[in-house]
């Protein structure tokens, strides 16, 4: 008999789905102040900035509750692939990509992210993703290219190949980041997990800065509160994100990340002004739809599955089946 999943409390989940909806949502913003930012920083110092901030707020965590988590050497290989990955890696390439190819390319790129992080967590975690889920899957992916299609571009791709493949190493390695950091989060706590990327981030982009020469230095503008929300931003961002994760599969976190480009959409037309279409709108609404459907077969087959698990004991016990079922509908 196969043992049944872990059940967690309605609440937890419900605080687990509230913090991914939120992570994606404040990301969305993210990107609108990095266009703002990167008008009068480079790549690596706006990276660098942002990043040694959001140590700094680390620093005070590490010093007192995480003061005696001690690491094992086995999973310094883990932390160190989880670090490089993203937020290091990452950047460098989803910021690159953006030179070369547009923004609506990129887009139809990035809609790939969620489907990979199901196929590696299948793969690498042995997840469990229902054959009907993928019904809300395939649709959210539709939605999700359908809006980088429908995007207004004001610029050209002066070399999309090159481009678009830099934003598909972009994903392969976010994804490799998840599945690690939801494999080290049976160790350590998501928080820690959270302060560990973000050190590695600040020393990685501030090494860049002094091999490249760049400077690392505020300027006397508007931009430097922006700087400062961006570093406050990551650090509320992963704690979201990472605390999600320890409740939720990676399975079910993905399909949140088709909201990312609605939230970006909207933000930029709120602080830029950037205008949406009908065709936009719409897909905005199918996204929801499918992320909607993707969840809501999952949570069933799971339900399923539970009914079927204490059912199965009924030869072990003397609890009677109507028993069993009203028991399971209680929880």
């Amino acid at each position: 008999m196969k043992d049944l999943p872990v059940k967690h409390k309605l609440s937890s989940v419900v605080v687990a789905y509230m913090s991914i909806s939120i992570a994606v949502i404040l990301y969305g913003t993210t990107l609108t102040a990095t266009k703002i930012c990167l008008n009068e920083y480079s790549t690596l110092t706006l990276m660098a900035l942002r990043m040694s901030l959001s140590a700094i707020l680390f620093i005070p965590f590490f010093l007192t509750i995480y003061r005696n988590i001690k690491i094992d050497k086995s999973d310094f290989k883990y932390l160190l692939l989880m670090v490089l990955c993203e937020p290091c890696l990452y950047f460098l390439f989803e910021t690159n990509a953006l030179k070369f190819t547009s923004s609506g390319q990129a887009g139809v790129v990035s809609s790939l992210e969620p489907v990979l992080i199901i196929l590696f967590a299948r793969m690498i975690l042995k997840e469990r993703f229902p054959k009907l889920a993928y019904i809300g899957l395939v649709i959210a992916i539709f939605g999700s290219v359908l809006l980088s299609l429908t995007s207004d571009v004001n610029a050209l791709a002066p070399r999309p190949l090159l481009g678009n493949a830099l934003q598909l190493g972009a994903e392969i390695l976010t994804c490799i980041s998840v599945v690690t950091t939801k494999y080290l989060m049976d160790k350590y706590p998501p928080f820690y997990l959270a302060g560990i990327a973000v050190l590695g981030g600040a020393i990685f982009f501030t090494s860049m800065c002094f091999i490249t020469g760049q400077p690392i230095q505020l300027t006397h503008s508007a931009n430097t509160f922006i700087i400062g929300y961006l570093g406050i931003l990551t650090v509320v961002a992963y704690a979201l994100y990472n605390s999600s994760m320890k409740i939720l599969s990676a399975s079910k976190v993905s399909p949140f990340l088709f909201l990312l480009p609605i939230s970006a959409l909207f933000f930029g037309w709120f602080f830029l002004g950037e205008t949406s279409n009908i065709l936009q709108m719409i897909s905005c609404f199918v996204i929801f739809f499918g992320v909607y459907l993707c969840q809501s077969f999952s949570n069933y087959v799971e339900k399923k599955e539970r009914v079927k698990y204490l059912i199965d004991k009924l030869e072990f016990t003397n609890t009677t089946e109507e028993q069993v079922l009203e028991n399971s509908i209680m929880k």
